[in-house]
């Protein structure tokens, strides 16, 4: 039971094992290849990803000149490579900030609106809430930048449209490759950053939501409202794409569905694993043995932490003695600069140091 330390289906700090084994035929999820190393962490493309860019890139080529299809293949390439670069800046910014705050991410999974990786959070909810939210936030700060670039350079406010690509052919920004550009990464860093807003899974809107009811009803039960919420979210999202005939959207709820059917078998198994029962009874066993282990994790920080400051005092005494036994046998004037100055600490030490208390004398 010494791996189940978990937040939102995400491992904290010496948990769960990434599941970067690679892909498993039974797994849809765990279908991705590796392109690169970042470190110690590995970076995918999952095959959503990879779909989507054959996709985009076949219908432009196909329906070049077509009303049906508003992207060439010169704009569907720019397009491609500005989401892929939005969607690995928002990636590469949370591994950073989760290295930075004591957490980790074991690999990093690109689909193409985001990741779909574990992520190793910190035991405090704060640093998970701003590692979730920094990349969202990272990509948004980008669309903005790519929006006011547009308004800087034509005078006119742009109308993003990250569904029809309407405003590319506005006489604006038709009329400059750059601007044109401009536009379409603008587009892709809205897309990333929105869809990371989703209080579902694979989008940090879960791990945010997660994080902010943490301190307020334990992480059990966040874990499992977050599920829920994702549930209604997902459901909602996929209704409003088929009401609208929108296949982004239609295709966005059927990742988070899969998502949810991995989540909701995890916590069946923890379920089990615990003792099973009524989901309350659960939630009671599970955050009894989070506490438990998380009593353990600071013991065993506070007794490291000893060590270290003991090694160190033991350190010191040992410089010391050395260099007083440097002055007795060759003179005050053999010292060094840094032995000089130690000396000096010590000597400052000494004297800022209170002198005890006779307690002989104030007994009389």
């Amino acid at each position: 039971m010494a791996g189940m330390k978990m937040n939102g289906g995400q491992a904290r700090n010496g948990g769960l094992r990434s599941h970067a084994s690679g892909p498993r035929f039974g797994d849809p999820l765990s279908w991705s290849v590796p392109v690169l190393r970042l470190g110690g962490t590995i970076v995918r493309a999952h095959a959503v990803l990879l779909g989507t860019v054959v996709t985009i890139l076949f219908r432009a080529g196909w329906f070049s000149g077509d009303s049906s299809f508003l992207l060439g293949p010169l704009p569907a390439a720019v397009f491609l490579a500005s989401l892929c670069g939005c969607v690995f800046v928002h990636e590469w910014v949370t591994l950073l900030m989760a290295r930075r705050l004591g957490g980790d991410m074991p690999e990093i999974v690109l689909q193409p609106l985001g990741g779909m990786e574990t992520l190793v959070m910190p035991d405090d909810w704060r640093s998970a809430l701003l590692i979730s939210a920094s990349g969202p936030l990272l990509t948004l700060l980008l669309a903005v930048a790519a929006m006011a670039g547009l308004v800087y350079g034509t005078d006119v406010a742009p109308s993003p449209d990250p569904f029809g690509f309407t405003g590319i052919y506005s006489p604006e920004i038709a009329t400059s490759a750059w601007l044109e550009s401009l536009y379409l990464f603008g587009v892709a860093a809205i897309l990333v950053s929105g869809a990371n807003l989703l209080p579902a899974p694979p989008f940090r809107g879960a791990s945010m939501l997660e994080a902010v009811m943490l301190p307020r009803v334990g992480n059990a039960r966040a874990r499992r409202y977050t599920h829920r919420v994702g549930v209604v979210a997902t459901v909602a999202l996929g209704v409003i794409g088929i009401l609208a005939l929108n296949a982004v959207l239609v295709l966005v709820a059927l990742l988070s569905a899969a998502c949810l059917h991995r989540e909701h078998r995890r916590l069946e198994a923890i379920a089990d694993a615990v003792g099973g029962g009524v989901p309350e009874v659960v939630d009671l066993r599970l955050d009894a043995l989070l506490d438990q282990q998380s009593a353990e994790a600071d013991a065993e920080s506070v007794r490291r932490l000893d060590e270290r400051r003991i090694a160190a005092v033991d350190a010191a005494e040992a410089e010391m003695d050395r260099i007083l036994a440097k002055i007795n046998t060759n003179g005050l004037a053999s010292l060094d600069e840094q032995e000089r100055a130690v000396l000096d600490a010590a000597t400052r030490r000494c004297r800022e140091r209170p002198a005890p208390e006779d307690s002989g004398d104030s007994d009389r």
